[in-house]
């Protein structure tokens, strides 16, 4: 106990039982906790310490850290008790220590500069934490949070791309135009297609247009409010709409919803919708579109 003479009273000044006391309190922290000279030799420690290092306390007091860990370990902390021993300032520190039981842990060290009555650094105090769980679980989370990335990135894209798929406006006879509705329609997918119908309304000069939703797999309020806007829109242009593939289960939903589709002509399928619009056609272009 002599070499921490200017840390720990001696036996002579020192009342023994508070010197025990202490020892005892530090022994209960489960955190290794130790006192290093300038020669970075350990001149304390606790119990937590010792377990850290698989050594008993008689081992440990007067020993140094090359004496039980692997030297680049060892180096990197005396590299860390040399920064607070040169600059009197507190220093933290995550590290890799090699435990009594061979496995290699994260830690986490905090040093504090200990000083004499002159003020002057005489040595350190250190506690370690292990924190080789917590780095586990937060290496997991960003690894989750990367794979989550990647996973919103890729269905961003693909929404993206489904976005951009223009559903195509078909002509399928004279003045006659099929809007195939496909997939979910989102609001920005109805937004684009009307665009892209209200185009080829314009530049087509179409008389009448198909609307086909079997290809929606959901008919929703939503869907409906879609399709009524585009009708509206259609015939604001002049151009009438047919909307097929409503079956009854879509039927039934929209009389539960009550959606109101107004004049709006409908079909069960697109073979019967497209017939509607030829007669509809040959009407208003009279016997020469018949034979045309």
């Amino acid at each position: 106990m002599s070499d921490a003479g200017f840390l720990l009273p001696s036996i002579e000044r020192a009342d023994w039982k508070t010197f025990l006391l202490l020892q005892l309190v530090l022994d209960t922290i489960p955190d290794p906790i130790f006192v290093k000279d300038l020669d970075h030799r350990l001149i304390a420690c606790n119990q937590g310490f010792c377990r850290l290092v698989g050594q008993p306390y008689e081992v440990v007091i007067g020993a140094s850290d090359p004496d039980f860990m692997p030297k680049e370990q060892a180096d990197v902390f005396w590299h860390f008790d040399n920064v607070v021993f040169r600059t009197g300032q507190p220093n933290e520190n995550e590290e890799l220590a090699t435990s009594s039981d061979g496995a290699t842990r994260t830690i986490w060290t905090r040093k504090f500069p200990l000083r004499n009555v002159g003020g002057e650094v005489v040595g350190l105090c250190g506690i370690v934490t292990d924190i080789t769980t917590m780095k586990e679980r937060l290496q997991r989370a960003e690894r989750l949070e990367a794979e989550n990335r990647e996973q919103r990135a890729v269905i961003e894209a693909q929404t993206t791309m489904l976005d951009r798929m223009s559903m195509p406006v078909l002509q399928v006879g004279p003045g006659v135009l099929l809007l195939p509705l496909v997939g979910e329609i989102s609001d920005r997918r109805a937004e684009r297609s009307l665009q892209t119908l209200l185009g080829a309304i314009h530049e087509r000069r179409a008389e009448i247009v198909i609307l086909d939703v079997t290809g929606v797999p959901t008919f929703d309020t939503a869907v409906a409010g879609h399709v009524v806007r585009a009708v509206q829109a259609a015939e604001l242009l002049g151009c009438p709409c047919v909307l097929v593939g409503i079956g009854p289960e879509v039927a039934r939903t929209l009389v539960e919803l009550q959606v109101d589709f107004g004049r709006v002509t409908t079909r069960s399928t697109l073979e019967d919708g497209i017939a509607f619009a030829m007669k509809q056609h040959v009407r208003r272009k009279g016997p020469q579109a018949g034979r045309a």
